[in-house]
């Protein structure tokens, strides 16, 4: 009607209809984008959980180390670090380096072998510290020259190692904590070590009571207790027949119960030269680590000898372990690294005929 005017209440309600027509409209075209608030928010699923991160701590052994004799008179006139002056055991990389300790450290007076006996020996008190400077974390005192010189000699070679900060096992003056085992913890990682000897020179009275014998009957009891913390139990072993070119029955008998008793590895000393390597369920036996730091010249296979680089692994409550690889040296006053291929095909060779799996992946 022309001229006829219309009211304003009618005008704001077209309005406010456009506009919610138009708010409608970009409500359902962008409906994707807008989330209801509240309660009806839906749940965003986390992303997949990755792998577990396996944790590992890496450790090495080597055979046995004798800083007396000549060795000691050397470290006496100040040459602490003679005995490894070529051989850099930083090289292995290794969060725990392992030997067995031949020699008791005690002060004799200047005299680092019996003027009566060639097998009486004792590295002097400084012998300690030779160990730490060259990397030595851990070493064991069961072997049969442990009471050389009596157990007052023991037990100075224990204080001097524990002023050094270097950990032991297989020896105690208190019969009471003789199978309690050597707890190390290394990146979550708990490895318990046992050492154990066969016998003592000149089997002195009562020498089971301060070096702990080869004795299932009390070192397996001490194992299967130590299981309920430790990831990993390892047995050291100073046993056997001295030189001969395969691990005497005896010896063999006494590793495999010990893989069956709930050992993961077995490191056998004493026979001064290195046999093979035995796998045995998920066990394995190094049944002679032969010398390290020791010089007998009157056989070949005493100077040249292999250290064993193991891997432990942790994920959750899952474990595993690895042989990782032989590391092969030249023996003597100072141990060398062998670098000679020859006579390292030779030991691989000999190492390979002694073990009963194939060990060529593992030879560095």
């Amino acid at each position: 009607m022309k001229g006829e005017t219309v009211p304003v209440t009618t005008s704001i309600r077209l309005v406010a209809a456009v506009t919610l027509l138009i708010l409608a409209e970009l409500i359902i075209a962008h409906r994707l984008k807008i989330r209801p608030v509240g309660d009806d928010i839906e749940a965003v699923p986390p992303p997949p959980a990755g792998p577990a991160v396996w944790s590992s701590a890496s450790f090495v052994a080597y055979g046995d180390v004798n800083l007396g004799r000549t060795v000691g008179q050397r470290i006496l006139k100040g040459a602490v670090d003679h005995p490894f002056a070529k051989f850099d055991l930083r090289e292995d990389s290794a969060d725990i380096v392992f030997l067995n300790l031949e020699s008791p450290l005690s002060d004799q007076g200047g005299e680092t072998v019996s003027p009566k006996s060639n097998i009486v020996f004792t590295g002097p008190p400084e012998g300690a510290r030779t160990l730490r400077n060259a990397g030595v974390t851990v070493v064991s005192t069961a072997n049969n020259h442990a009471l050389d010189y009596g157990v007052s000699a023991l037990g100075e070679t224990v204080r001097h190692l524990d002023a050094q900060n270097i950990l032991h096992a297989g020896t105690s003056t208190s019969p009471e904590s003789l199978f309690l085992p050597l707890l190390i913890e290394k990146n979550s990682i708990k490895i318990a070590i046992f050492a154990v000897s066969a016998f003592v020179n000149f089997n002195p009275k009562g020498w089971e009571r301060t070096v702990a014998p080869a004795d299932t009957g009390r070192l397996f009891p001490a194992m299967r207790a130590v299981r309920k913390s430790a990831d990993f139990v390892l047995v050291s072993y100073h046993g056997g027949v001295e030189y001969t070119n395969a691990p005497a029955p005896a010896t063999e008998r006494f590793a495999a119960q010990c893989i069956d008793g709930g050992a993961d590895i077995v490191l056998g000393h004493h026979p001064h030269v290195t046999f093979g390597v035995h796998r045995r369920g998920k066990g394995i036996v190094v049944h002679s680590l032969g010398n390290f730091i020791f010089f007998q010249p009157q056989h070949y296979w005493t100077q040249r000898s292999y250290g064993v680089r193991f891997v432990f692994e942790k994920r959750e409550d899952s474990v595993r372990f690895r042989l990782d690889r032989f590391i092969p040296v030249k023996v003597g006053f100072q141990t060398e690294r062998m670098t000679d291929t020859a006579q390292t095909g030779l030991l691989r060779r000999r190492t390979q005929r002694l073990s009963n799996f194939d060990i060529t992946s593992h030879w560095k």
